[in-house]
């Protein structure tokens, strides 16, 4: 209805124009009069030409150079529109419909510089552009985005606007055309320093983290990265003609799980949970390239749980949840940690990464600890916000036996983790 509306008052206005040029010719008289009417006259046969002409059925194309890509990398994007009459536009403006999701910036490293200053996270982007095309058929622009953030982004609509030379007659449409982004977290290397564990029994030396324990053959598969030259199956490679390697049946005293604080909590700093989800994308990497057995769960809207497996799908279907995780949830974490308790086997390595530490948790991490081989907390947080409860809260889960990584600044702009496990 509106838009019926904008046509019938442009067209008022064009024919408004019209008549008044015609009846200043006509009452005047004389050649000056008659010769504005005629010098005016192609301008208005343009306006009404811009009015009638369709700016709905244009074709566009938006290809991005990376379907793909890692956090604070630059995207190229390319707009084609494609249009059947050579009808001569002056000008015509491009807008893109950014989604809120790209209304930040990732700085990299430099973003936790400043971690408790989580409104510099925010920028927000505008893709505007004017192009002259007059009769070419095929309207191309690009532009990039850069600094991107992490995060699953759809990019839906264009908004195109023209008009004849003067602003009389203005025509916009919006045209739906979404493209998909998919931003992984950026990874780092993970050095970690194995410490000594005490049982009760007494002192025992830990078992190593990057040291695959295998103790049975249990068939072959395809030879994938990370895989060690020695576990290559020589003998069915030369059968085969393609690298294969052993698999081998994991003791279970050396199985690992990793789980994830995602849920949302006023206090957070949400520098402090992309910080955690980057720390969290790095330690499962670094396990991936040693082949050790690690499982991942994350806590959030819901449980979201990735048993253990080598392949690479696997792998990319953990990272992809973790490029789309934002902090939601009503249930309080430390009320997870307790309904999930049932479900951690007994015996496992134990690796919780949050951004949020209270009592609860703390209570609900030392419970943990008591059917756990080990616990090893990473605890994501600011150091000017580290409060007095905070400090009292990780120096009790230390005596309780909970290894304990306090992540902030000066952690988190290196170009490599350092923790303790």
């Amino acid at each position: 209805m509106r838009r019926k509306l904008g046509i019938i008052a442009r067209s008022l206005v064009v024919a408004i124009l019209f008549v008044i040029l015609f009846s200043y010719a006509m009452f005047q008289g004389g050649f000056v009069s008659w010769f504005l009417f005629y010098a005016f006259l192609p301008f208005l046969l343009y306006m009404a030409a811009v009015l009638i002409y369709p700016v709905h059925n244009w074709k566009i194309e938006r290809n991005l150079s990376k379907r793909m890509a890692m956090g604070s990398e630059t995207i190229d994007v390319e707009v084609k529109l494609k249009r059947k009459v050579p009808f001569p536009i002056y000008y015509c403006i491009i807008e893109e419909h950014l989604p809120e999701s790209l209304k930040k910036v990732d700085e990299h490293l430099d973003k936790y510089k400043t971690m408790d200053k989580a409104d510099q996270f925010y920028e927000p982007r505008k893709v505007k552009r004017v192009v002259f095309p007059w009769f070419s058929k095929t309207i191309t622009y690009r532009y990039q985005l850069e600094k991107v953030p992490r995060g699953d982004h759809k990019l839906k609509a264009l908004r195109i606007k023209t008009g004849d030379f003067f602003g009389f007659v203005k025509k916009e449409h919006v045209y739906h055309q979404e493209s998909k982004l998919l931003v992984f977290p950026y990874t780092r290397p993970v050095k970690m320093k194995d410490r000594v564990y005490s049982f009760e029994q007494g002192a025992s030396p830990s078992f190593k983290l990057n040291e695959k324990n295998t103790n049975m053959v249990t068939g072959v598969r395809e030879y994938m990265p990370g895989d060690r030259f020695a576990w290559v199956d020589w003998k069915t490679t030369a059968k085969k003609n393609e690298m294969m390697t052993k698999e081998f049946e994991q003791e279970k005293s050396v199985d690992m799980m990793l789980i994830l604080n995602g849920v949302y909590h006023p206090e957070m700093s949400e520098l402090s949970f992309e910080g955690a989800v980057e720390f969290t994308a790095s330690l499962m990497k670094e396990f991936h390239k040693t082949s050790s057995p690690l499982s991942f769960m994350s806590l959030g809207d819901g449980r979201k749980y990735f048993p253990f497996h080598q392949d690479h799908a696997h792998q990319q279907q953990m990272q992809g949840h973790l490029a789309r995780i934002r902090p939601v949830g009503r249930i309080p974490f430390a009320q997870q940690l307790e309904r999930e308790k049932s479900l951690v086997p007994s015996g496992v390595m134990l690796m919780i990464v949050s951004h949020h530490l209270d009592k609860e948790v703390q209570v609900a991490i030392s419970k943990l600890a008591k059917r756990s081989k080990r616990v090893v907390f990473f605890y994501v947080r600011p150091h000017g916000q580290m409060s007095f409860q905070d400090h009292q809260a990780v120096k009790q889960m230390k005596s309780q036996g909970v290894v304990v990584n306090v992540l902030n600044e000066e952690q988190l702009t290196k170009q490599q983790f350092e923790v303790n496990t």
